[in-house]
């Protein structure tokens, strides 16, 4: 009788068994596409529009690291806009613009941020990548490499104060150089906009000259709600990898400023 009764339960099992998987089957959720957004909608990674940058060389002329953002007017510059994460690229969330000069001695960055929700960041330079900040990679060794050499840096540059355009702190290659990089940063409700002049003499980089090739990336750390970094956006690269992988830089070329502000 027990025997029976385990045959009896052991068909019923089974029976239960392709029954569900029957059930299954016929209810099985259908996989449906993500929905389609126009081209004017859906912002498509811009990061290659521009196939180099340019470092804009004078001997005799200089910009005024003061918050004053004249002397970089008809300049071309670089639009950061690949996304590594945070979502597809939207102008209304972070968007940025980067333009670099140079003379004998220094090297210039600017950086027009646009951010819908721009914070102060209190955290030191080395850690300031977890907060809005933005960074610069830059080199003269043309030759394909990964690991750094000593001419390759990265800079990265912190905004502190939305009322103090000289509060700020920067690194190079991860070390604190407050003092020896000079910045200004000015907050607007719709982001920020930063210029910096970075010393030769801390770059194993004598000077650079017209029609000189370099290699280079731009990126821009955005975090919102007081929280960390959100949107990870380079010019170049598709991955985190900047600041470990001088092979996935873009390149850039030396050109007179004289020269081109008069072909303008």
């Amino acid at each position: 009788m027990k025997k029976q009764k385990f045959i009896f339960a052991g068909l019923m099992s089974g029976a239960l068994v392709m029954l569900l998987s029957s059930c299954l089957t016929i209810h099985a959720k259908k996989i449906v596409e993500a929905p389609y957004l126009p081209p004017e909608q859906a912002f498509a990674d811009a990061g290659e529009q521009e196939k180099n940058f340019k470092v804009y060389y004078s001997s005799s002329k200089s910009p005024v690291i003061d918050g004053e953002f004249n002397e970089w007017e008809g300049l071309d510059g670089i639009h950061v806009r690949r996304m590594v994460y945070g979502g597809m690229f939207n102008p209304e969330n972070t968007d940025g613009l980067f333009k670099v000069r140079a003379d004998d001695s220094f090297i210039y960055i600017f950086a027009d941020i646009l951010d819908d929700e721009p914070q102060e960041n209190k955290f030191p330079a080395p850690q300031g990548w977890r907060d809005d900040s933005i960074e610069f990679f830059f080199g003269t060794d043309t030759g394909y490499h990964t690991f750094y050499k000593p001419t390759d840096h990265r800079v990265r540059i912190v905004p502190q104060s939305k009322t103090n355009k000289t509060a700020y702190d920067v690194s190079l290659n991860d070390v604190s150089m407050n003092g020896s990089i000079k910045a200004a940063i000015v907050y607007s409700e719709h982001g920020y906009k930063v210029e910096a002049a970075i010393p030769f003499s801390l770059m194993s980089i004598k000077k650079l000259k017209p029609k000189q090739k370099v290699r280079g990336d731009f990126q821009i750390n955005d975090a919102d709600g007081g929280k960390e970094r959100s949107r990870l956006i380079h010019w170049n690269s598709s991955k985190d990898n900047t600041y470990l992988d001088a092979s996935s830089w873009g390149d850039g070329v030396v050109v007179d400023l004289e020269s081109a502000l008069e072909a303008k």
